[in-house]
């Protein structure tokens, strides 16, 4: 099934069989009458492979299998034409039902980005620590070794360091570090995790170093719960679509019984032909006949509707996980909002700088005039700008931002040194 896969998946020999088959049929408006026979009849031998191998190879393999359903319907129609002396029409439908195929298949997986996020925040190993009980040895002796995230056990150790993303649930055996799970919750403030918290599996580390205790094993961690139920629910047929592959086998049956009655019991009961002669049409031919009459074109592409409004919603920022979503809103009454990524931005943003000593406090007992120059928030933003370059805090990257396009005077960092959840220390040159 490969060929009949590698032609049906492959958009531009699907494009180019369309070309030929429409510009069979402008033949007869274009070129001479004598010249039209020869010219279709190249063009439908070049085309007609391109889309009807897929077809025939797939409707072989579910009428093998036992099924009758709309595709095999739409196949056996298509050829049917063909020995009708009808192959341009033929063509023409298989090249329609193609195209809606592989339409369908992109809009759907413009859907499924989500789910690609989430997987590539899921680191594909895990560094396990030697350790032979819960004691713990000097840090600068700890030797552990890479394995795969499927393979880590409940109650091993896994060393996380800067960076990178904690590969199942645990706990947080030795040290701390600042923790975000945005991509999980929505939520971009980040967390300070210490010993004895609780992490979920694809929270990722900003800042520090930990050891943590697993406490779920990769199936049954966060993520891995929450990429699983994603899927499931893209794969769900909307309501029409299921109702169409039901009604459409039961119809596909209806129609090849009908066909193969007429061919068969025609000649019996009408006294036609088997074969048609240049008096009357034969059986065969008005079965093929119904068979193409009855073929359902439109029901076969009416999932690509779910499809491209799927894509058309994900272009506007709105994921659905699914067709069947838009079946629940046409009966929804009530919606509820989550506000952090949905209906505000969930970044941090710069708003001002207030000095604690920036203008005159007063009252009935003191007097206390600020020693701050006038440029000392210019000054202040440049300096909180060049310690924050270092970090990964979503705090210090709102400040870095609004410092991007500002006059600042010049200021280097000649030291720096970071404390998770605490702040950091750096020595500036602002000569």
């Amino acid at each position: 099934m490969d060929l009949a896969n590698f032609l049906r998946e492959h958009l531009h020999l699907c494009c180019c069989a369309t070309a030929l088959f429409i510009a069979a049929a402008a033949f007869p408006y274009l070129v001479p009458k004598p010249a039209v026979k020869p010219l279709q009849n190249s063009f439908l031998v070049l085309a007609f492979p391109l889309v009807g191998v897929s077809a025939a190879l797939d409707a072989i393999t579910d009428i093998a299998g036992g099924k009758v359903n709309i595709h095999v319907l739409m196949a056996l129609a298509a050829f049917a034409s063909v020995f009708m002396g009808n192959a341009l029409e033929g063509g023409l439908l298989l090249a329609m039902f193609n195209l809606a195929h592989i339409a369908e298949e992109f809009f759907t997986s413009r859907s499924m980005i989500d789910v690609k996020e989430l997987k590539e925040n899921y680191p594909d190993s895990a560094l396990v620590l030697n350790l032979d009980d819960d004691n713990l040895p000097n840090v600068s002796d700890l030797s552990y070794r890479s394995i795969p995230v499927h393979d880590v056990e409940v109650g091993s150790y896994i060393l996380v360091t800067t960076g990178e993303a904690v590969p199942v649930d645990c706990e947080v055996f030795h040290g701390s570090a600042t923790i975000t799970i945005e991509h999980l919750t929505g939520e971009i403030k980040p967390l300070e995790a210490k010993a004895g918290d609780r992490i979920p599996g694809g929270a990722r580390n900003l800042d520090g170093r930990m050891i943590v205790k697993v406490l779920k094993t990769w199936k049954e961690s966060t993520l891995s719960r929450i990429v699983q139920l994603t899927e499931e629910a893209q794969l769900n047929k909307p309501k029409l679509q299921r109702w169409l592959d039901e009604f459409g086998e039961q119809y596909s049956k209806v129609v090849v019984v009908l066909s193969v009655a007429i061919a068969v019991l025609g000649p019996f009961l009408f006294k036609w032909p088997f074969i048609s002669t240049a008096v009357c049409r034969g059986s065969i031919y008005r079965a093929l006949g119904l068979m193409v009459a009855a073929s359902p074109c439109a029901l076969a592409v009416a999932p690509l509707a779910y499809a491209t409004a799927v894509s058309s919603c994900a272009r506007k920022g709105i994921l659905l996980k699914g067709g069947q979503v838009l079946d629940a809103l046409a009966s929804c009454h009530t919606v509820a909002f989550d506000k952090t990524g949905t209906l505000t931005t969930g970044g941090l943003m710069f708003k001002a700088i207030e000095p604690i000593y920036g203008h005159i406090i007063g009252n009935k007992k003191t007097n206390f005039t600020s020693c701050c120059v006038p440029n000392c928030e210019v000054e202040a933003l440049a300096v909180a700008a060049a310690m924050e370059k270092g970090t990964t805090h979503p705090i210090g990257r709102a400040v870095v931002d609004h410092s991007i396009g500002k006059d600042l005077p010049s200021v280097s960092v000649e030291s720096f040194e970071y404390f998770p959840g605490k702040g950091l220390i750096a020595t500036l040159n602002t000569a």
